[in-house]
């Protein structure tokens, strides 16, 4: 420190050191502001922007994205949600159909909207949500059988989506582009599941526990219970998220958190036989079966292997499957995910593909039905 008459200066390195951290906060602020949200959550942001907002806080994302009311929210809110109440209504059963509701993400329900196209003696519901895991996908079936009785079941497991078994919403273990819908936590309890349902389980409920601190908190604590994937400082609002420094540090953060949380469940070998998510994915399969044929249907499982696992759900699952009589089936022999071919720009399966796949599924339901083949005119006993 030295002086001139009676001021007292810095020391160069320290008055450098200062400026510069302001620099770094001018510049922090001016790009924040220079590629700001829309202020519309149904609007899409421009790529900088997205990108520049992919560490804001899971809580901070969820606030935005569901405004005031459903008209005003971003389109993901109202997606996948086990409450029925805003469930599309079905069409009636139209005479010479029987139902074949798939349960699932968007893979499965393209083959199955594919399969009433090609076979009319079908008629398809759909229960699903983007990206959505099996523990999220028998949710949807638990819900769904008490109100629908479908004559064919088909349960879609995502290879990719195996990860968000041990979550309790996709807004955990998706961070950068959460999906807000929630769903159990299932474990496995002998030879069956047993999980513990959400306390918010429809966009209604998100939006006002969102509204009140108290109602949040103690969600938050449910998370904290249930979701493996949670961690507070990555879903938490505060004051960082008004900062770009601070919120790329944290997309980095949440994307090692990603990267180390898969790694103990799947590698470039294969699925690891030991994880819990897979065991429990087995055992939802099982236990799918066992319900829809105690309601007189016919299940079917659906692996579904998408870019970057190969037969790697095959290898894992299908064979314990079928010895437990599990009528199943793998995309990989059709869609293979290891030639470019397979995927469109959106990375799902090509129509083509989609075409085979359905007819795949149809013969496996005729063989899985037995005597009649699945024809309308030998109806599944309800």
């Amino acid at each position: 420190m030295t002086t001139t008459g009676k001021y007292t200066t810095l020391p160069d390195w320290l008055a450098t050191l200062l400026w510069t951290l302001v620099a770094l906060v001018v510049l922090d602020q001016a790009l924040d502001r220079a590629f700001p949200l829309p202020a519309d959550p149904r609007v899409p942001p421009s790529q900088v922007a997205s990108y520049l907002d992919g560490g804001r806080s899971v809580e901070a994302k969820l606030r935005r994205m569901f405004s005031t009311h459903d008209t005003l929210a971003a389109p993901v809110t109202l997606s996948g949600w086990v409450d029925p109440v805003r469930w599309p209504a079905d069409r009636p059963l139209e005479s010479g159909r029987r139902f074949v509701t798939v349960f699932g993400p968007s893979f499965a329900l393209a083959v199955g909207d594919t399969l009433e196209s090609l076979h009319p003696h079908w008629q398809f519901r759909a229960r699903g949500g983007p990206a959505a895991p099996v523990s999220h996908v028998y949710a949807l079936w638990r819900v769904d059988r008490s109100r629908v009785h479908s004559d064919v079941a088909v349960l879609g497991i995502l290879a990719s989506s195996l990860r968000g078994v041990d979550a309790a919403s996709g807004a955990t273990w998706m961070f950068e582009s959460p999906y807000p819908y929630t769903y159990p936590r299932w474990r496995v309890e002998g030879d069956s599941v047993s999980g513990e349902w959400p306390s918010l389980a429809s966009s209604d409920s998100m939006r006002a526990a969102l509204a009140s601190p108290a109602r949040w908190r103690a969600y938050e604590g449910e998370l904290a219970r249930t979701d493996a994937w949670y961690r507070p400082a990555l879903f938490r609002a505060s004051w960082l998220d008004h900062s770009v420094t601070f919120r790329l540090l944290r997309k980095a953060w949440a994307q090692r958190e990603t990267r180390l949380h898969t790694a103990r469940l799947h590698d470039r070998h294969g699925f690891k036989p030991g994880a819990e998510a897979l065991r429990t994915a087995r055992a939802l399969a099982i236990q799918f079966a066992r319900e829809v044929r105690a309601d007189g249907g016919v299940p079917v499982v659906m692996l579904i292997e998408d870019r970057g696992y190969d037969d790697h759900l095959e290898r894992a699952l299908g064979a314990d499957l079928r010895a437990a009589g599990v009528p199943c089936m793998s995309t990989h022999g059709i869609a293979p995910p290891t030639d470019p071919g397979t995927f469109t720009a959106d990375a799902h399966f090509r129509g083509e593909l989609n075409q085979r796949l359905a007819a795949a599924l149809d013969s496996l339901i005729r063989e899985a039905s037995g005597p009649g083949g699945g024809n309308p005119s030998e109806t599944v006993p309800r």
